[in-house]
């Protein structure tokens, strides 16, 4: 008897128990427009599973981001843009958008290249990246 009462207070603390929504990027797109002296790079990406915080019935989430851009020709320009999304809502956020604007001088090629985003969660310190493919042309 004391085993099967055992196991039912595992199993319930196992079944009650709530796994930690996995921390990570989707959607993301960009693209770059031409300007007089070069570009203008707009890129997004979402992120979800973050820890939030509840103060007085208020949530809130705090995401910090860098971004690196790897040009047509194969040069990685780190850290382009960096900054933080900081939200507070009157319910739990599900997601957040992370956006970047980047002016690109003619010195960058045209052709193909790639936006990259490093996010780290930082009220439980997890990091997720996620890339974007866009072109250069004239």
């Amino acid at each position: 008897m004391k085993k099967v009462l055992l196991f039912a207070c595992v199993l319930i603390v196992v079944s009650c128990s709530k796994k930690p929504e996995k921390f990570e990027l989707f959607s993301a797109e960009s693209f770059a427009y031409s300007m007089d002296k070069g570009w203008e790079l707009n890129a997004t990406v979402r992120a979800k599973g973050f820890e939030q915080h509840e103060n007085n019935n208020k949530f809130t989430a705090k995401l910090s981001y860098t971004v690196d851009l790897v040009t047509a020709d194969g040069k990685l320009a780190k850290g382009i843009d960096s900054g933080t999304v900081d939200k507070t809502a009157d319910e739990k956020i599900v997601d957040l958008e992370i956006s970047s604007q980047i002016k690109l001088d003619a010195s960058y090629k045209t052709g193909t290249n790639k936006v990259i985003f490093y996010v780290t969660d930082d009220f439980s310190n997890r990091n997720a990246t996620l890339w974007s493919f866009f072109e250069l042309s004239k």
